[in-house]
């Protein structure tokens, strides 16, 4: 039984954003460990992940559902709500629960009125919100006593209820992911080219702190503008062409004759992390193979690929490697991947799909979360496991473009 609650859902023509931010999005999500001697063991990044059992689910009667179905946020709010929905026609009939939806979508939301609504209907579990600033009054109101998992993160761990679980498609889970994957392929040095904006930085900084705790080292961070005309020689920089043909002019001034060449890019330039959207890589990458770094190991995030097959104009995306959610690439809902790959309104939004169909896996599990922080739970936008913060975290499928199309390889 599904219930309606303060506003009717109704279709919304507002456009989709490429990311859902607050205004703490300038503040550091992760704090570096501090790196010492003791790096951590490889090995340890390729060990078995004990699976939790998804027997003896958690009974649960009403889920109340906070999603902004009007608004700026409607169209990925509807998305996440279709995911739930999913994951809930799974389950036998008499584990359904009731329901009911509270739309977020309002700038001027009455969060005590909604409170008071959910707290005296009885429900079980909280799913939502979406967006930070409402995360925030939502998990600092009374709404509290019962147990809620947010759909995005917030920077503050200091919530009053134990019952607070946050889950959500945090970028830095990619970069963390990406940074072991390149571990693992043996580099030992990377060099990092990422948008100069606040996004751009974040995943950087993820991917740099997770690269430098498993022995690595940074040789370079670079930024580029946004319809930058000079990214080719930004590139050109990193991969340290100029002293190339330096030193090439200088050994023809010795021999004086003209020589055939092929610029050298050290061997300290193992590996590239590069940042952006598939319009940003699909210039970016040609101009590394141009400037003769075709065989750099190169890796991205799934910001370079909306989850549509498209071989023509993603060649150019040939040997990237990024970590993306496993559902994208599996075989489960393929009818339903499918309808949603040939709808213009929902292709964008593949992931946040998973992302409803996860949460529902968390709300049943989530006593099992708890008790086995050791252990995953399989979802479809991850390996799934919970921190001691209360936080969700994702371990990830390792891809790699090849003629055009994005395939899973091993980690």
């Amino acid at each position: 039984m599904i219930i309606v609650s303060s506003i009717l859902l109704c279709a919304c023509n507002t456009n989709y954003i490429e990311v859902i931010s607050g205004d703490d999005d300038k503040e550091e999500i992760y704090k570096s460990p501090g790196i010492n001697e003791n790096q951590i063991n490889i090995d340890e990044l390729l060990a078995h992940k004990e699976i939790i059992q998804t027997t003896d689910l958690k009974s649960i009667s009403k889920i109340a559902i906070l999603l902004p179905m009007t608004g700026k946020y409607s169209k990925v709010g509807k998305t996440i709500y279709e995911g739930i929905e999913m994951e809930l026609r799974a389950l036998k009939k008499e584990n359904q629960p009731e329901l009911s939806i509270y739309d977020t979508g309002d700038e001027d939301l009455n969060i005590q009125k909604i409170s008071s609504e959910i707290l005296s209907e009885g429900f079980d579990f909280v799913i939502g919100p979406l967006q930070k600033k409402i995360i925030k009054k939502v998990t600092s109101s009374s709404l509290n006593s019962l147990p809620i998992l947010t759909l995005n993160y917030s920077r503050k761990n200091n919530h009053r209820s134990k019952q607070v679980y946050q889950f959500g498609l945090l970028p830095e889970d990619e970069a963390i992911c990406i940074a072991e994957k390149s571990i693992i392929d043996g580099n030992s040095n990377s060099s990092i080219f990422y948008p100069n904006n606040a996004w751009g930085k974040r995943i950087s900084k993820a991917y740099s702190l997770r690269f430098l705790e498993l022995g690595g080292n940074i040789t370079d961070e670079v930024t580029y503008d946004k319809n930058d005309k000079k990214i080719n020689v930004l590139i050109r920089n990193i991969l340290k062409i100029e002293d190339s043909i330096q030193r090439k002019s200088k050994i023809e001034s010795i021999l004086n004759k003209k020589m055939q060449y092929k610029p050298y890019i050290p061997d300290t330039i193992n590996s590239i992390f590069a940042v952006g959207t598939s319009e940003n890589m699909r210039a970016i990458k040609p101009q590394f193979n141009f400037n003769f770094a075709e065989d750099i190991e190169f890796y991205s995030t799934s910001h370079i690929y909306n989850g549509v097959s498209d071989k023509v104009n993603n060649q150019d995306l040939n040997n990237i490697k990024f970590c993306d959610i496993p559902w994208l690439y599996n075989n489960k809902n393929k009818a339903q991947k499918a309808a949603l790959r040939n709808n213009k309104e929902k292709k964008d939004l593949l992931r946040f799909i998973a992302l409803g169909m996860d949460s529902i896996k968390i709300v049943y599990n989530i006593n099992k979360l708890e008790s086995y922080r050791n252990k995953y739970l399989l979802g479809d936008t991850g390996y799934l496991q919970l921190n001691e913060f209360n936080k969700i975290r994702r371990h990830l499928t390792i891809i790699k473009f090849k003629n055009g199309r994005a395939k899973k390889i091993p980690f």
